[in-house]
């Protein structure tokens, strides 16, 4: 008798969920590259001038897209977390650089693809 009230429960809780007009939110590829921009200035390694140097070609391309680049915030934290964010920005950019509509991408493949490649030098650094 538990496990089918259970069992019923649960159906009623699946119908509600989606029925209730939640929605599902993906960023746009732009969003991504500030996301990105963050994840990367946030990294308390230098990568041997590689982070500097992405961080320059996503500036560029905030600059030409009109994206918001300002931050905040402070780059101490242990180096496994910078090591992982900076992985997680290496790949937030690849999908943003395959998301971007036509004429962004073809304006600004050049900066995304030498930010890609800083990431990617500076990765092996580590």
């Amino acid at each position: 008798m538990k496990t089918c009230r259970l069992s019923f429960l649960l159906v009623v809780a699946a119908v509600v969920l989606a029925f209730s007009g939640t929605q599902v939110y993906a960023a746009s590829p732009r969003e991504d590259i500030v996301q990105a921009y963050f994840l990367i200035k946030m990294s308390n390694n230098n990568y041997s001038g590689h982070r500097d140097a992405a961080l320059k070609e996503l500036e560029v391309v905030g600059r030409e897209l009109g994206l918001d680049m300002r931050s905040g915030g402070q780059n101490k934290q242990p180096q496994i977390k910078s090591d992982t964010q900076m992985a997680q920005a290496f790949q937030i950019l690849r999908v943003a650089r395959d998301k971007l509509d036509r004429r962004d991408r073809e304006h600004e493949a050049g900066h995304l693809e030498k930010a890609l490649h800083e990431v990617d030098l500076a990765l092996r650094k580590k």
